[in-house]
């Protein structure tokens, strides 16, 4: 006697799952954070399946204020809602929280989200006191790490006035603009997260493309190692530019990581339908359940950011 399509379809699930099982089981740590994540992504599918079934409808998703997705994306929505500046024209105020840099320049690099709604790094930026209550007890840490970055950028591209390697092209600190929001002690931790799976940001190091552009430095003694990928198509750090470095990656391998981001996450281009994304995952009723993925566009298996990198950790 055949068995009922439903039936089939759980003996099918049932067994799919058995040898997800088998695969974490024996598997590396890599692997296993990656099946975490696909279970975590199905159990939603699950869930929203099972109410299709049911007469009583149970709400596609709680607002709970406490829950750090919700905060994250509360965060974003905020951030994404104050205007672009220049990052040349950045000047001190108070206060701590998250920021955006966006690129809008000709880089061969950066062609496809030059322009879009796209940052090109999301960062977050502490305050002075843990317990900081308002901007001033928070010191001016927000503005501080956009003209950190600013004067990153510029000395990449005074480096470049003099000529680069075959295959380099330079970067012009008037191609970039930023957005930023100052938010209450500790909400920058879970929006930076959020903002970052988002939109998988090529100079994140979290993205594995072309991360090190927010390298302090280190000491002399410590250099014998790697130079970042952004050291490597964007020379002019003193401290990135000794002999002994080898590459951590090649300009190629740093083409091909960002194309392969940019295939997978592809540029944001229109703004209130970017809004309106974020907007979705709120809705308890209409539409699919919203789940971003923490697995970079290229995978958990692709080499990251190394301990033994020129200039420290992204930070």
């Amino acid at each position: 006697m055949a068995k009922a399509p439903d039936q089939q379809a759980f003996e099918e699930l049932e067994a799919a799952l058995a040898a997800v099982i088998r695969a974490a089981g024996s598997t590396n740590s890599a692997t296993a954070r990656r099946i975490r994540s696909g279970l975590s992504l199905h159990a939603e599918s699950v869930e929203a399946a099972r109410s299709t079934t049911d007469p009583i409808k149970v709400p596609r998703t709680t607002f709970d204020p406490s829950d750090p997705k919700v905060v994250g994306r509360m965060v974003a929505l905020a951030l994404l809602a104050q205007p672009q500046v220049s990052l040349a024209s950045i000047s001190p105020a108070y206060g701590s929280g998250v920021y955006a840099i966006y690129y809008k320049g000709n880089h061969p690099l950066y062609e496809r989200i030059s322009g879009t709604e796209t940052p090109i790094y999301v960062g977050k930026a502490d305050p002075a006191k843990d317990d900081a209550s308002n901007p001033r007890e928070q010191g001016s840490k927000l503005t501080g790490r956009l003209l950190e970055h600013a004067s990153t950028i510029e000395t990449a591209e005074a480096y470049g006035k003099d000529g680069l390697a075959a295959g380099l092209h330079p970067i012009s600190l008037s191609d970039f603009t930023c957005r930023r929001l100052v938010c209450s002690t500790n909400a920058q931790l879970v929006a930076e997260k959020h903002v970052i799976q988002m939109f998988w940001p090529l100079w994140n190091s979290e993205t594995k493309a072309c991360w090190g552009m927010s390298k302090h430095g280190d000491a002399a003694t410590t250099r014998a190692n790697k130079r970042s990928p952004w050291d490597v198509v964007h020379p002019g750090r003193q401290w990135a530019l000794a002999a002994t470095l080898v590459d951590s990656l090649s300009p190629d391998e740093i083409r091909k990581r960002v194309n392969e981001t940019l295939d997978k996450t592809p540029p944001r281009t229109d703004h209130a339908a970017l809004l309106e994304e974020i907007l979705s995952a709120f809705r308890q009723q209409d539409g699919k359940p919203h789940v971003q993925s923490n697995t970079p566009p290229i995978g958990e298996s692709a080499a990251g950011p190394a301990d033994d990198e020129a200039g420290g950790q992204d930070d």
